[in-house]
């Protein structure tokens, strides 16, 4: 009896609608039982009739969309308005007169809504003792595809166990569009870095200011040009450093290529082992053979004659306006204390010029 439409759904003739059968309906959350029996009903009507009659301009009690009007977050059109109610005995129950809203017509005649489901509050009750309540006056009602009279205080008569306090309006946390769209939104705040309690606008504003595919990739160029920059700056400093290093130790150096790979394959490590090491003192004498007391003679790898043969090498290297550009780059770092780059600009201008 409380469907609004046939299995065809079109709309009774008579244009009245069960709102509320008859019986008892426990209510497992608030701990009462609902009691719905005739004389509930009968004093339904008469205080709808009191009120109906008090005003020269009635609209009707609202039926809206599963009870969104008991919330202010809430959209609140209506799907319709009862302007009459009435009792139909023998079981029969509450019956109501329903002048629909052009969306809630639409709403029940297309089968997107198939039941009503009524409201009233704990104060509009008739306690009987033992937590049983009687429901002396209609609120208001809705359109919804969960109806059970076990709602919770006031009573909205939706199918739900979630307790609330008794000066509370229950509905549904989230309707079922809300529920689909959940995982989305859950996966954009995690995209975002965004707490879970982000408000709609906060959300809205940080999808907006995401960049698009092609800023990221223009962005993502960017980096990657810019790390190639800094490695050959990186790269050409340690040369430079590698050639100070090896004009600083030298009387010490006998090869120098193998030095200078040394030292940029690992520069702590090699400037290490040369800061152990002990420069020759020219002012020392050639030492003598204790058998013979001649000078001893020196093995033909000495390491005077081998820095010589590497300057003259690199003497002879210098002519080239590279070279030049390179060994004027490491005096200038050395005698000024400024970085590669600038030190090379410099260099560079002075040999072009």
């Amino acid at each position: 009896m409380n469907l609004i439409l046939n299995r065809f759904f079109e709309l009774p003739e008579d244009g009245w609608y069960q709102l509320a059968p008859l019986g008892e309906f426990p209510h497992a959350a608030a701990g009462v039982t609902q009691i719905i029996d005739e004389a509930a009903c009968s004093r339904m009507v008469a205080t709808f009739e009191t009120i109906k009659n008090a005003s020269d301009n009635f609209p009707g009690l609202l039926i809206d969309f599963d009870h969104f009007s008991l919330d202010a977050a809430k959209h609140s059109e209506a799907a319709g308005w009862i302007t009459d109610l009435k009792l139909v005995p023998n079981g029969g129950g509450l019956f109501a007169q329903i002048r629909w809203s052009d969306i809630g017509e639409a709403a029940v005649k297309g089968g997107r809504y198939r039941f009503l489901s009524p409201v009233w509050a704990k104060s509009d009750c008739e306690d009987l003792g033992n937590d049983r309540l009687r429901p002396v006056r209609l609120l208001n009602a809705a359109v919804t595809n969960d109806p059970n009279l076990k709602g919770i205080l006031p009573l909205s008569n939706r199918n739900s166990e979630r307790p609330v306090d008794s000066a509370s309006l229950y509905r549904d946390p989230l309707t079922q569009k809300e529920k689909t769209m959940q995982p989305v939104i859950d996966a954009l705040l995690n995209k975002l870095n965004l707490p879970a309690d982000t408000a709609e606008a906060d959300l809205i504003a940080a999808i907006e200011n995401m960049a698009t595919a092609d800023e990221t990739a223009a962005l993502t160029n960017r980096a990657e040009t810019a790390e190639s920059s800094l490695a050959d700056l990186q790269t050409a400093q340690l040369e430079a450093d590698a050639d100070a290093f090896l004009e600083d130790n030298a009387a010490l150096i006998e090869n120098r290529d193998e030095v200078r790979a040394q030292f940029i394959e690992n520069r702590t490590t090699t400037e290490a082992v040369f800061k152990n090491l002990k420069a020759p003192n020219p002012d020392t004498p050639t030492p003598t053979d204790p058998h013979t007391s001649h000078a001893r003679p020196q093995p033909l790898h000495n390491r005077a004659s081998k820095v010589a043969a590497t300057r003259n090498r690199d003497a002879a290297a210098s002519e080239s306006k590279a070279v030049k550009i390179r060994n004027r780059t490491s005096e200038i770092m050395k005698t000024e204390s400024i970085g590669y780059p600038a030190a090379f600009r410099r260099a560079e201008q002075e040999f072009t010029d």
